[in-house]
């Protein structure tokens, strides 16, 4: 069992932010305050998102408003977007300067544009063809790639263009496949409705490099300048966030401010399992243990599913014990009950609610 707080135990942190650092507008409460102070501490960040429509310049300033301190040049902390992890892979294949069919919000363009690569609009591309260029290039310089990302303004003719283009054989970059983008209003149709759209019609596949592809995370860890095993990954979801830092070699963290419930985390598959769970992001300050460090006589299911807490167990090991003993009695064979009832106590005994 550790003795030192979990931050200490790591020299960087990807960290999700939606549902993690702020819900819409506001701050989840405690977040900026431990960001503020394990930065102090030496930690680095990288926050990394999916949302590959804002430019990284606009989270940063929402993240100021908020309070986090420091600045964003890479060292303390910075903002990585999915659009500029799709166009970092296009750099890897493609010279300095090569041409990239943009489909998406202001993000997807700067991302281009900041990756050496030229941002090409489909209206400007229908403008070459108009004035009698060959198709998909200009002045003798092709299209070596699409990236698709969110943009609310993406129209049919965009789509058609990507279905066409991918049907030819040009490279199609997707930024993420969120299906869901959360809104004032309710859920709205993501990127990955779009991306949806496309494969339904042509039959095309992708290269995906958001959560939980491992692309995104990678491209963070190599700005923090960690090794894998010295870099900790933070969300609040199972199958983008988690999965994502699995799938990259990382320990992650699992806070249930945003999607994740606790049936949800001691539910999970072996792909989508956390290596800690917390509260909140105010766990990076605490002894959190590694889910399989718990002592296993904490918590036990008994033969009718339910659960049973020892009375030793201390407030701060209910939590991680909670999910540990679930997954072994899963793993096992044996049956969890999903009484509601059951799960709401659990919830209160853990400090969830």
């Amino acid at each position: 069992m550790p003795t030192a707080p979990l931050a200490t135990r790591y020299d960087g942190l990807v960290c999700d932010l939606d549902g993690v650092v702020y819900r819409g507008p506001h701050e989840v409460p405690g977040a900026v305050e431990t960001l503020n102070q394990v930065m102090a501490d030496g930690m680095r960040v990288s926050f990394a998102t999916n949302n590959a429509s804002r430019p990284p310049d606009q989270v940063v300033d929402h993240l100021r408003a908020l309070g986090l301190e420091g600045g964003s040049d890479g060292s303390a902390w910075s903002v990585v977007t999915s659009s500029q992890a799709a166009a970092a892979y296009i750099a890897g294949m493609a010279p300095p300067g090569s041409r990239v069919l943009a489909v998406g919000g202001p993000g997807v363009h700067e991302a281009i544009a900041e990756a050496g690569l030229v941002p090409v609009t489909v209206t400007e591309l229908h403008t070459e063809l108009h004035t009698g260029a060959d198709a998909g290039s200009s002045e003798g310089v092709p299209l070596v790639a699409v990236l698709q990302g969110l943009g609310v303004d993406v129209t049919w003719t965009e789509l058609a263009e990507i279905a066409y283009r991918t049907q030819a054989g040009l490279p199609w970059v997707a930024a993420n496949l969120d299906i869901m983008l959360p809104t004032g209003r309710g859920p709205a149709p993501g990127n990955g409705a779009l991306v949806a759209a496309v494969r339904t019609a042509t039959g095309a596949v992708p290269h995906v490099v958001g959560k939980p592809a491992p692309d995104l995370y990678d491209l963070c860890r190599e700005r923090l300048g960690c090794s894998p095993a010295r870099t900790l990954a933070c969300g609040d979801r199972l199958d983008t966030d988690i999965e994502g830092a699995n799938a990259a070699g990382l320990d992650s963290l699992l806070v249930f401010t945003g999607a994740a419930s606790l049936q949800d985390v001691c539910f999970a598959s072996k792909a989508i399992r956390p290596t800690h769970v917390a509260r909140d992001l105010t766990g990076l300050r605490t002894v959190v243990p590694r889910i399989s460090d718990v002592p296993g006589d904490l918590v036990s299911v008994r033969g009718d599913g339910t659960i049973d807490i020892a009375p030793s167990a201390s407030a701060e090991l209910v939590l991680p014990a909670v999910v540990a003993a679930i997954w072994a009695a899963l793993d096992g064979g044996e049956q969890v009950s999903s009484d509601p009832a059951m799960w709401r106590a659990l919830e209160v005994a853990a400090g969830l609610a």
